[in-house]
C-alpha cells in the first residue's frame, strides 16, 4: 500500500508540474502577442514594457532584444535602444537597424559611433544619398557652429516635468500645449504614455524692471477649453490679426480599429470667447493633419500628414484657400520632404519656410532647417545651426517678423516626449565691437543755420555706466575723425572735450542686434547761454 501510495503521489507531482509548466508558456505566449499587436499599434511604450519583462526572465535570448532596441528607438528612449542594440552584433542587423542604431548614437551626442554606424550603412547601400549626407555632416560638424555667438537660447520658466511645445505668440503672452496635470475630478489618461492628454494653454507675459529686461510669464490658464474634443489638443496658428485661429484636436470620430486622429480646426474668437466655424476638409480617420501654419490673410496653409502618396513618414503639404473652398493638398516635393519625418512648418514673412526633419542631415533627432519659397518652389535646405538645434529633437520654431526673438520646443534636457519650451534671440550683438565716424559741432544761435563743422583735436572718452569706469580714450583727427572699441555689452556714453576745455556728454546706444556698422556722425550743440 506505501509503495502503490508512493507511486500514485509521484504521478500526481508530475501531472501537477506538467499543467505549471504548461501555464507558464502560455502565459509567456499571451504577454508575446499582447506585445506584438502593441507594436503593431505603434503604442511602443507599452510593448517596450512587456518586451522588457520577457528578456528579464529570459536574457539569453536573441528575439527580445531586438525588439526592446526599436520600442525604445520610437519611444525616443535612445540610451536605452543603444545598450539593446549593444547585444547583438552589428553584422547581424538589418540595414534599417543599423540606420536606427546610428540615429541613436546621434542623438546621444555619441558622434564618432554614430559615423562607424551610417559607413555600415553605407557600406550595404552604396547609393544611399543621405546617409552619405549625415557622414559629411558628422564629418564636418564645425559648419554649424559657426554663428553660436548671434544667437543666444533659455528655457522658459513655464516648463514642467510634463510635455510643453507648439508656443505661438498671442496678444501680450503665448499659446502652448501642455499634458501637465489638471486638478478635476476625473482625469482622462492617454493610454499610449499612461500621461493625461494634451490641453492648450495661454500665459500673459510682463516686464519686471526692477530684476531684468527678459519677460516673465503669468501662471498659465486653460486657453479656449470648448474647442478641443476632450482628446488631445495640439499646436495651432493664429491669423487675421488675432483674430482667427487654425488649430489641432483629436478627431471627434473614431477609425475601424477605434483610433483617433489628429485632425485641423478652423475658430474665430469675439471678446475672449472662441467659436469653432468649420473643419477642414481633408481630415481623415486614416491618417493624421497636424502643425498648421497659416498666412495671415487666410490664404496659405501649411501643415504635416502621414497621408497616403507622400515621400515617407510625415511630410509637409500646402494648399490654398480658392472661392471659399481650399485647394488638393500638395505634397512640397523632395527638396523640403524626405522618407523620414517633416514636422511644423512655419511660414515666415511670405518667404521662408522654417520646418523640423530627421531626415536631413543635422545634429541629431529632429533638427530645424529653413528653405525660402519663390514661385511655389524651394530653394536648398539650410541647417539653422546650434544652439537652436542640439543632438536631440528640435522643432516647432516660431519667429517675430524681424527675425529678432521666437520660440521653439526640444527635449534636450530630459529626452524623450519630456518636450520643454526655449526662447530665442537671434543676430545678437558681438563683441568686441569697432565704430568709427565723425564728431561734429554747431554753435546754438537762432540765426545760425550754418552746417555743423568738424570737432578737431577733440579728447574723448568711452565711459561704462554701468561700472562708472573709464574703457577707451582718444583724440580727434584734423577731420573731426574718431575709432571706438566697445569691449562687451553695457551702457555707455561718450564725453568729449574740446580744445577749450569745454565737456559734452554724449550718450551711446548699443543695439542689441546685428546691423551694418557705416560711419557714425555726431553732432554736438554748443549751448551759447551755457
Amino acid at each position: 500500500m506505501m509503495k502503490q501510495a508512493l507511486i500514485l503521489v509521484f504521478f500526481t507531482s508530475l501531472a501537477t508540474s506538467a499543467g505549471a509548466q504548461e501555464t507558464i508558456f502560455s502565459i509567456l505566449k499571451r504577454q508575446t502577442r499582447q506585445a506584438d499587436e502593441f507594436y503593431t499599434e505603434k503604442n511602443y511604450t507599452a510593448a517596450l514594457m512587456i518586451y522588457s519583462k520577457l528578456y528579464d526572465k529570459d536574457s539569453t535570448s536573441t528575439v527580445w532584444p531586438l525588439k526592446i532596441a526599436r520600442c525604445a528607438y520610437f519611444s525616443k528612449d535612445y540610451k536605452k535602444a543603444i545598450r539593446a542594440y549593444s547585444r547583438i552584433n552589428s553584422y547581424d542587423l538589418s540595414s534599417e537597424d543599423l540606420y536606427y542604431l546610428a540615429e541613436s548614437l546621434m542623438s546621444a551626442d555619441l558622434y564618432k559611433k554614430a559615423i562607424s554606424c551610417y559607413q555600415l550603412c553605407l557600406k550595404r547601400s552604396p547609393a544611399d544619398q543621405l546617409v552619405a549626407q549625415k557622414i559629411w555632416r558628422l564629418n564636418n560638424m564645425m559648419y554649424l557652429y559657426e554663428d553660436s555667438l548671434h544667437y543666444a537660447v533659455r528655457s522658459i520658466a513655464l516648463n514642467t516635468p510634463s510635455g510643453e511645445f507648439g508656443a505661438v505668440p498671442f496678444r501680450r503672452g503665448i499659446v502652448f500645449v501642455s499634458n501637465r496635470k489638471q486638478i478635476k475630478i476625473v482625469e482622462h489618461i492617454d493610454a499610449a504614455v499612461k500621461r493625461p492628454f494634451y490641453s492648450a494653454y495661454y500665459a500673459a507675459y510682463y516686464l519686471d524692471s526692477s530684476s531684468n529686461t527678459l519677460p516673465r510669464y503669468r501662471k498659465p490658464m486653460l486657453f479656449a477649453k470648448s474647442l478641443f474634443s476632450g482628446f488631445h489638443a495640439g499646436p495651432m496658428s493664429f491669423y487675421d490679426h488675432g483674430r482667427k485661429v487654425v488649430f489641432v484636436s483629436s478627431g471627434e470620430t473614431t477609425s475601424l480599429t477605434n483610433e483617433r486622429t489628429l485632425q485641423l480646426f478652423f475658430a474665430e474668437g469675439h471678446d475672449n470667447h472662441w467659436k469653432k466655424t468649420g473643419t477642414f476638409p481633408f481630415n481623415s480617420n486614416d491618417y493624421s493633419i497636424t502643425d498648421p501654419s497659416m498666412s495671415d490673410d487666410g490664404i496659405t496653409l501649411y501643415f504635416s500628414s502621414d497621408m497616403p502618396g507622400g515621400k515617407g513618414g510625415k511630410d509637409i503639404y500646402r494648399c490654398y484657400l480658392k472661392n471659399g473652398a481650399w485647394s488638393t493638398p500638395e505634397n512640397l516635393g523632395e527638396t523640403i520632404n524626405t522618407a523620414f519625418d517633416e514636422v511644423a512648418p512655419h511660414f515666415h514673412n511670405n518667404r521662408t519656410l522654417y520646418f523640423s526633419s530627421s531626415g536631413h542631415p543635422g545634429l541629431g533627432g529632429l533638427d530645424i532647417f529653413k528653405a525660402t519659397l519663390a514661385d511655389g518652389k524651394a530653394s536648398d535646405v539650410e541647417n539653422v545651426g546650434y544652439p537652436i538645434n542640439s543632438a536631440s529633437d528640435d522643432f516647432g520654431i516660431n519667429l517675430d517678423s524681424l527675425d529678432a526673438h521666437g520660440y521653439f520646443s526640444s527635449n534636450r534636457k530630459n529626452g524623450g516626449f519630456d518636450d520643454d519650451l526655449y526662447e530665442v534671440d537671434i543676430d545678437l550683438q558681438t563683441y568686441p565691437l569697432k565704430l568709427h565716424g565723425t564728431i561734429r559741432y554747431k554753435e546754438f544761435s537762432l540765426a545760425n543755420s550754418s552746417d555743423p563743422k568738424p570737432f578737431a583735436r577733440a579728447r574723448y572718452y568711452l565711459v561704462d555706466n554701468v561700472r562708472d569706469i573709464v574703457v577707451q580714450e582718444a583724440v580727434t583727427s584734423d577731420e573731426g575723425k574718431f575709432s571706438l572699441v566697445i569691449p562687451y555689452f553695457s551702457k555707455y556714453r561718450l564725453r568729449v572735450i574740446g580744445p577749450n576745455n569745454e565737456e559734452h556728454v554724449v550718450s551711446l546706444e548699443i543695439p542689441k542686434h546685428r546691423r551694418d556698422q557705416t560711419n557714425h556722425e555726431i553732432v554736438i550743440v554748443k549751448d551759447a547761454f551755457k
